[in-house]
């Protein structure tokens, strides 16, 4: 009689499971949550299911099993090791015992079990809750990694470099987590290998060997893998040693295993195991290719309880496969796929976000846009045409539908009649002395000279570097950004701009616009007014859950701003900002920096400080504690014989930078002028006047597509000057005319 194998999960990993048992003459019953999963159009049997839900899997499994006896129970590349193994176990079927799936589904009992069997591994520590991270911070000191002990695909995991960035990570990890469990552990540096192997009978046969690429840092996403190894004997030698070691400790003796193994200057050392195969298109794609070895095949027959059948390796090739990341946006066409499959050596192409899908940046590995996997018989011509293949493929991005810089001046100007002039070139010229308003002192000089610095630079292209997936994001305390931008804070509306927006609008929308797209906006608590009240600040924020950054004045007194800041912090805002540069007579509180030392040491939030333009000033802040600094000479409108905050910035970064976030203001326009302020020493540039003008001109859309736009230019200067990441932008890339 035709047998019968169970596979759990009918996603795009799983599919060539189910292809391949039904070419081995199988039955296939298919479970998945998602009842339009690819897998389940193939399926002779498919059962609208979640991978993760074990008993109702075990429940359904045994009402089949009445009508027609299931043989044999599979997954490949998901984390349901655990639910196979209730199946198993309920049906009588070959397969490994519950403790071991749980300890091979569980990083907190995984690694408990390696530890009693001296397997090495990084330090580790079991988490609840933010006192417990915090603890494990003091033990593990810095960098240490956060991760939930339950999840994959790197969803919620993190690398920690700094304090300021526990809470947001450990936030991040325990909304990851399904039952809130989290671990910390060392960071461990060096390359990474992704292990697969073949259990039978005691016997542990290695099933591939591949160099994992994992980028986007802070978080780790693996962006592709190159099977085989690159990497010299002996260190793969340790690290299958290690590796099967791991295996027999954690009791897995038949079916399948993977490991992430990291090769780091003390040696071999666990990153993970599951008993599984592995994801990523490993198992089912690269190694076959490689070898002309049918892994899956193999699995199934375990399965079923039959030996894994011929195993040798058929060819030595190289595979490779690469992800697709096009940045961030709406997804509006989808192009090249065809174009892409026509490349020598391209085998697959894959894509997995849909026409109108939002995407952003990748911060775990279920986030990218698809993939595309060659082979060849070279490493170097192998990544060839992986590379040239995601190039080719055209993920064509639209911000705002039909929105266009014509459109959204248009608007503006009709808006901001007799307010701003909306000029083509926002150089300070046309509005020169509107105060109040939104130009700048006097005859607006020191607004044109945050243009005329920015100007004094060049831009160095760079021919000869190849680069993909090209990486604008960076975080912000651990708050994700597309794009190293954070909106300027403006306020005071009915004073500056006749009250074309009042403060809780306005603030509205540029928090939901930056958040649109993919960055942070800052809101500014009245500079001119003595009410101490800040509703049209929380109001805001609590409609965005946190996502932005308040400024405070400090001059209102140290209690109303620490009241401010606590409320903020229960809204789950992540830091928080002080104004100090402008005195206001009418406000009797002095500022110093004795004063702000007090407020800084008992805010519940990282702070960080605009409007700095006298180094001596920076220097004093960041003694008393501040976690950053913004050079700002605030477009001019306090004195005309201000320098501008980047020339400001350049005098006195190289003492504060080590552990002081910097950010700059003033005159930044284009991905050029962001680019230029990273390769001068900023970690952040703030923009304010060129998003004030999009709100006006459609609002959060506006802002969204103003935010955008400057991204992809900064995108292309990227690519331009063969950067592929924000640390490769330094100073060499620039040039003073």
């Amino acid at each position: 009689m035709q047998k019968m194998i169970m596979i759990i999960g009918a996603g795009i990993l799983q599919l060539p499971a189910i292809k391949i048992a039904k070419e081995m003459g199988l039955y296939t019953v298919v479970t998945d949550y998602n009842k339009n999963a690819i897998g389940l159009k193939y399926a002779d049997y498919p059962i609208i299911m979640s991978t993760r839900d074990v008993d109702g899997t075990v429940r359904v499994a045994k009402e089949f099993n009445k009508v027609r006896k299931i043989d044999g129970v599979i997954t490949v590349g998901t984390d349901a090791s655990l639910t196979v193994a209730a199946v198993q176990h309920a049906l009588d079927l070959p397969g490994n015992r519950i403790d071991v799936a749980e300890a091979t589904t569980n990083k907190i009992k995984m690694r408990k079990r390696l530890k009693e069997h001296s397997i090495p591994q990084p330090e580790f520590y079991s988490c609840w809750s933010y006192d417990d991270v915090q603890e494990a911070s003091n033990k593990l000191g810095f960098p240490f990694v956060i991760k939930p002990a339950d999840n994959m695909g790197a969803r919620g995991v993190m690398k920690i470099e700094k304090s300021e960035v526990i809470r947001f990570a450990y936030e991040r990890a325990k909304s990851a987590s399904p039952r809130g469990e989290i671990i910390a552990e060392s960071f461990m540096d060096g390359p990474e290998l992704s292990i697969d192997a073949l259990v039978w009978k005691g016997k542990i046969y290695i099933t591939g060997v591949a160099d994992r690429i994992i980028e986007f840092p802070p978080y780790f996403v693996e962006t592709g893998h190159i099977m085989p190894t690159n990497l010299p004997i002996e260190q793969v030698k340790n690290a299958l040693k290690v590796f099967k070691n791991a295996v027999r400790a954690l009791g897995i003796e038949i079916g399948a295993a993977k490991g992430d193994i990291k090769v780091t200057s003390e040696g071999a050392k666990v990153g993970e195991i599951a008993s599984r195969l592995s994801g990523g298109f490993m198992s089912a794609y690269t190694y076959p290719y490689s070898t002309g070895v049918n892994l899956i095949r193999a699995a199934i027959n375990i399965a079923l309880g039959l030996p894994p059948g011929d195993l040798t390796e058929k060819f030595h090739r190289v595979s490779v496969e690469r992800a697709i990341i096009p940045g961030s946006g709406t997804v509006k066409r989808i192009e090249g796929v065809e174009d892409a499959l026509s490349i020598n050596g391209v085998k697959n192409v894959f894509v997995t976000c849909n026409i109108g899908d939002t995407v952003h940046i990748p911060t775990s590995n279920v986030e990218k846009c698809g993939n595309v996997i060659a082979v060849a018989d070279t490493r170097e011509e192998a990544l060839h045409s992986a590379n040239l293949g995601v190039k080719t493929v055209r993920i064509v991005l639209s911000d705002e539908g039909e929105l266009n810089d014509g459109l959204l001046r248009k608007n503006a100007l009709l808006k901001l009649s007799g307010i701003c002039s909306v000029c083509r070139n926002c150089d300070g010229n046309e509005c020169a002395g509107w105060l109040p308003g939104i130009g700048s002192k006097g005859d607006g000089s020191a607004f044109r000279r945050n243009i005329t610095v920015l100007k004094n630079y060049g831009i160095l292209s760079s021919s000869l570097t190849k680069i993909d997936n090209i990486n604008t994001g960076t975080d912000l305390f651990g708050i994700p950004l597309d794009v190293p931008v954070v909106v300027a804070p403006i306020s005071n509306m009915k004073r500056n701009f006749q009250s074309i927006f009042d403060e809780r609008e306005y603030n509205k929308i540029v928090l939901k616009g930056a958040k649109k797209a993919g960055t942070i906006a800052s809101i500014s608590q009245m500079e001119y007014s003595m009410d101490e009240a800040v509703d049209y600040i929380i109001d805001p924020l609590k409609e965005i859950y946190g996502h932005g950054i308040p400024f405070f004045n400090p001059a209102f007194g140290e209690t109303t701003t620490l009241k401010n800041i606590e409320k903020c912090f229960e809204l789950g805002v992540k830091l928080c900002g002080l104004t100090i540069d402008l005195k206001s007579t009418d406000m009797d509180s002095l500022i110093d920096d004795k004063w702000l030392a007090r407020i800084i040491r008992e805010s519940p939030l990282p702070l960080i400080v605009k409007g700095i333009i006298n180094p001596k000033d920076a220097v004093k802040l960041v003694d008393a504690g501040v976690k950053g600094v913004v050079f700002s000479n605030r477009g001019g409108r306090i004195l005309q014989s201000y320098p501008s905050g980047l020339e400001t910035m350049q005098k006195i970064i190289d003492k504060i930078k080590t552990e002081t976030l910097v950010i700059v203001d003033g005159g930044f326009r284009s991905g050029e002028d962001i680019f230029k302020g990273i390769a001068l020493g900023a970690d952040l540039v703030m923009i304010g006047r060129p998003i004030f003008i999009a709100a006006a001109g459609s609002e959060i859309d506006g802002v969204s597509f103003r935010l955008n736009r400057i991204k992809e230019e900064f995108r292309e200067v990227m690519r331009v000057t063969g950067c592929k990441i924000l640390s490769e932008i330094s100073k060499d890339k620039i040039i003073k005319f």
